[in-house]
This record gives C-alpha cells, sequence and structure tokens, in this order.
C-alpha cells in the first residue's frame, strides 16, 4: 500500500485529535517504516503513546524530536509531561520550561511544572508557578487549592488561609481546599470545628490520597483533644486505606532499606567485621559529619538547630549515597565492599563529593551535615568512605518513635511503607537498630550520642557538648533557630513541629497507646532497655 507522507500525517493527526489514539500509533508506525526518522511522525507517535500509557515509547520518540527540533514547543511540553508521569521530575524541568515559550502552552507548562517541583520539594518556585497561572485563569479553584495547600505546608498560615478561602469561593466542594480548611483550623486550635468538617468530608471523598489524609488529620485532632483511643483509631483507617489502595504500600524486602537487605547486612557484618577489611591508604578530606536516628527522632529539630550555627551546613534528606547503594542482596556485592582499592575509594568519595556540591547552598561554611535518619543502616558505608567523619546519633524511646511512625503521613517512598502496619513498624525498628548496633561495635569514626528528650529540655547543654564533639565554637542562634528561614521549608514530614517553640508533650507519647502497642512489646523492650528508658508507664 502506498503512503503518501503529507496526507498520512494530516490522517494521524486527525486521529490523535479525534481520540483515537490507536489508530494513530498504527499509522505513525507505518509511516515510521517507510519513511525512517520522520520527526512528525514520531511527535504524533509520541503523544499518541502518551494517551495509551506507554510511557517508554512516548519519551524515547519525543526525546528524539526535542533533541532534534528544539524549537517543537508542543514535543517539548508532552517530553515533559511524560517524564513527569514516569517519575523523571528533574529531567521533566528543561522541556516544560523551555514549552513555556508558546503562549497556547504556558498555563498547561506552568502546572507540569508546578508538580515537578512540589515532588521535588522545591515549594517556593512550585508557589510561583500557581500564582501566575492564577492572574492567568483567576477562576481556577484546583490552582487556588494547590496554592493553598503549598502554603501551609511551607507554615505560612495566613496566605495559606486566604487563598483557602478563594478556592472554596471558587468551588466549595474542591477537596483539596476542603482538608487545606481542616488543616488550618486544627492547626489554629479550632479542633472541634475541624473534626466536624473531617468527618463531613469523609463520609464524601473518592479520592483515597485524600480520604486517607482525612483520617490522617482527624487522628491528629483527637490527638490533641486528648481522645487517643479515638486517634489512634483515626491513623490506623488512614495507614489502612493507603495499603488498600496506594500503589506503594508495599516496601521492597530487597531495596536498598529493605528488611531482606537489613539482613543480609547485619549476617555480613556478623562473618566479616569491620576490623578484617582493608583499610584505605588515604584519609578522607574532612569538612564532612553525618546526623543518622531512625525516623521520628528529632532529627529535623537537631539539623534546623545545627543549621542555625553560621559554620554548619546540613543537607536535609538529600540521599547523597543513593549513587552509592548497590542491590545488597545479590551474590559477592556485600564481600566485593571489604576489599575495595584506594582507587575505588577515591571514586567513591569522588561521587559523594559531586552529590554534595550539587545540593549545597551556603559553601562558606566549613562543616557540612549530611542528615538522612536512615544512613542509621548504612554506618558500615560512611566508616568505608569516611573512617574519620564524625557520626551523631540521636535517639528516642522506641515506643515512642514507632508510635510517632505509625501516625505520620509519609510519602511511601523507600522503606516508609513499613510503618502502615504498627507490627512492621516494630520489626522494622528492630532490625535498623541490630544493624546499627552491630556497625556502631564495630566502626572507629567519632561518635556523639544524644537523646531526643533531653535535647529538648535542656537544649544548650546538650548543643554545647554537641559543638564541642565538632570542636566549634557556640552561638547563641542554635537557640534562635525558630528565625531562621529554613525552618519554614523543611523537607521533612515535621515541618509543623519545628515551627513551634520546643515542647515536651510528645515525650512519653506511647503510654497513651500502652494496649495497642502491646503486641509490638517483643520486638521493642530489649531496645528500651539497651537505650535505658522506662520500660513502664508513669502512673
Amino acid at each position: 500500500m502506498s503512503l503518501d507522507l503529507s496526507q498520512s500525517l494530516q490522517r494521524a493527526l486527525q486521529h490523535l485529535q479525534a481520540g483515537r489514539h490507536r489508530d494513530c500509533l498504527k499509522l505513525c508506525d507505518q509511516l515510521l517504516i517507510r519513511y525512517p526518522g520522520t520527526i512528525q511522525a514520531l511527535y504524533l507517535r509520541g503523544c499518541a503513546s502518551f494517551h495509551t500509557g506507554d510511557h517508554g515509547r512516548s519519551i524515547d520518540d519525543l526525546e528524539t524530536v526535542h533533541r532534534n527540533q528544539p524549537q517543537h514547543l508542543h514535543a517539548a511540553y508532552y517530553y515533559g509531561r511524560s517524564l513527569r508521569v514516569a517519575g523523571r521530575l528533574e529531567a521533566a524541568l528543561e522541556p516544560l520550561q523551555s514549552a513555556l515559550a508558546e503562549p497556547n502552552l504556558e498555563i498547561h507548562s506552568r502546572y507540569e511544572l508546578a508538580i515537578c517541583l512540589t515532588g521535588l520539594r522545591r515549594r517556593t518556585e512550585a508557589i510561583d508557578h500557581y500564582q501566575s497561572i492564577f492572574r492567568l485563569q483567576p477562576g481556577n479553584a484546583q490552582v487556588a487549592a494547590n496554592l493553598a495547600a503549598l502554603l501551609e505546608r511551607e507554615n505560612q498560615l495566613e496566605q495559606a488561609d486566604i487563598w483557602t478561602s478563594k478556592a472554596l469561593s471558587l468551588d466549595a466542594y474542591n477537596e483539596t481546599a476542603q482538608i487545606t480548611r481542616a488543616r488550618l483550623d486544627r492547626r489554629c486550635g479550632h479542633y472541634s470545628q475541624a473534626v466536624q468538617r473531617l468527618k463531613r468530608l469523609i463520609k464524601k471523598l473518592e479520592h483515597p490520597n485524600n480520604l486517607s489524609i482525612a483520617w490522617n488529620q482527624l487522628g491528629q485532632c483527637h490527638e490533641s483533644q486528648g481522645h487517643w483511643n479515638q486517634a489512634f483509631n483515626a491513623f490506623t483507617e488512614s495507614n489502612r486505606v493507603l495499603m488498600t489502595h496506594h500503589a506503594g504500600a508495599r516496601s521492597d524486602p530487597r531495596g536498598p532499606h529493605g528488611l531482606q537487605t537489613l539482613e543480609r547486612i547485619h549476617s555480613w557484618l556478623q562473618l566479616n567485621p569491620v576490623r578484617s577489611w582493608k583499610k584505605p591508604s588515604s584519609p578522607d578530606r574532612g569538612g564532612i559529619a553525618f546526623l543518622v536516628g531512625f525516623p521520628r527522632s528529632g532529627t529535623t529539630l537537631l539539623d534546623h538547630m545545627l543549621g542555625s550555627h553560621p559554620a554548619i551546613e546540613v543537607l536535609e534528606e538529600k540521599s547523597l549515597f543513593s549513587s552509592l547503594h548497590q542491590d545488597w542482596s545479590a551474590a559477592g556485592t556485600l564481600e566485593a565492599l571489604a576489599g575495595i582499592s584506594d582507587a575505588q575509594i577515591n571514586d567513591a568519595r569522588h561521587i559523594y563529593h559531586l552529590e554534595v556540591s550539587r545540593h549545597r547552598r551556603q559553601p562558606g561554611r566549613s562543616l557540612v551535615i549530611d542528615k538522612l535518619p536512615l544512613n542509621l543502616a548504612y554506618i558500615f558505608l560512611i566508616h568505608r568512605l569516611f573512617p574519620q567523619a564524625p557520626i551523631i546519633f540521636l535517639q528516642r524511646h522506641p515506643l515512642d518513635v514507632c508510635v510517632s511512625c505509625y501516625f505520620q503521613a509519609f510519602e511511601l517512598q523507600a522503606s516508609m511503607a513499613y510503618f502502615l502496619d504498627i507490627r512492621q513498624t516494630a520489626r522494622y525498628f528492630n532490625a535498623v537498630m541490630q544493624v546499627a548496633k552491630l556497625s556502631l561495635e564495630q566502626v572507629s569514626n567519632p561518635l556523639h550520642c544524644l537523646r531526643y528528650e533531653d535535647l529538648v529540655i535542656t537544649p544548650e547543654a546538650q548543643l554545647r557538648a554537641l559543638l564541642g564533639f565538632l570542636t566549634l565554637q557556640w552561638d547563641d542562634s542554635m537557640l534562635n533557630y525558630r528565625q531562621h528561614g529554613d525552618v519554614h521549608t523543611s523537607n521533612t514530614p515535621s515541618y509543623q513541629q519545628v515551627s513551634q517553640p520546643l515542647y515536651t508533650r510528645s515525650i512519653g507519647k506511647w503510654q497513651h497507646y500502652a494496649n495497642q502497642l502491646e503486641p509490638c512489646f517483643p520486638a521493642l523492650m530489649p531496645w528500651v532497655e539497651h537505650f535505658q528508658y522506662d520500660k513502664e508507664p508513669s502512673s
């Protein structure tokens, strides 16, 4: 059959515009066999592939178009959109940014950019894009609602309130705005009002993620009012919704922080202690320290205190070791780590420092603190590359930690899915601590342990001792950390807590939930004893 290129491209475009995506794909496939590399055919096939859910082929085709014809702004837009849907948020920014030059694509491109930047935790930039969209579309309720949610996340509560009201005035039933209104009511202490709103919302919410958020907010309201059983039940329902409906609700046991990986690392460290490893001949260059601790141990509070010191820059949860994490379950991987050469160690250090430099914002500060709580399970890797680097281990009562993890609305990535079930949370805590304890017994890095409880009760004494460990002079700004700008842009789930004055009400919180936590006692009580915490609830 003869294919006229111009007429066939026109028919393919008509198929695409009419929603006949598979017809478009079929025709483009035929065209590309006869006329290989035809840019317009690749563009149409890439767009049709996007609509059929074949994002891999969509990205391949549109990348080719974008590389060869960067002025093809519609291709740039669809390329960026495909990358965003595929989870490649950083890569999506460049083509979407270039698509802004096409007036007909500006609103769509800004919306996609805002989604990407939100996912990358660059919320200030996302806010700017939403505000630009709203100026062009002042009746867009969803944009106003998204903007309100981001402003609340940035602790800009007055602005969040204004934008929530705008969104609800445009669409009284907007789920995002309704949830943000309930969040604001709760954060302002209007618990009864928030509870009523959330109960009404829960009856009619359709999107599972929003339903889970509403249950979590209801749990926080009940907890603030001292309704402990109701709070636990609400948090449990929030987690149940995610376990039922969220694709990320099942952790990969073989992932970098998975249970199977942790068990393999523990077994290997028992048989291959650090003293048996080949020591590197060249020292690391210094200027780096590591802050570790199980999630919800207070590491975010401590990193904001440390980041207020003029000599310290804290890199908050940047996964700087991600490029070095291996498939530790693969045969021979851990074994190779013990005997790697000086050249390999120097290469790994170089890769790590490149990642550090990519994220630094205050290069004039002399000490970088890499804060990623679950590097607690990778102390052996820290030691392998940086045997002189100081390690700060922040501890908290194991039962308080686990109940806080169970109640926290984490992004379901890496190992956070373990926290959707209270027994799994306890099992995971035990697995991480088994590896951490064995590692700390073997490595020779300078180590400073401190407790969350002591930090909030006697902050100055604890911080002075920590600075002495880091060989830095005291600075009063550390006690004024709430005036430090970064507090308002925390990238962790603790953004609300670190914006408040120091409080002690989270100490011993587990005692309110002792009955519900009883199944966790076999896994956690040995660690309560190990870290010398009280075993019994206070009367």
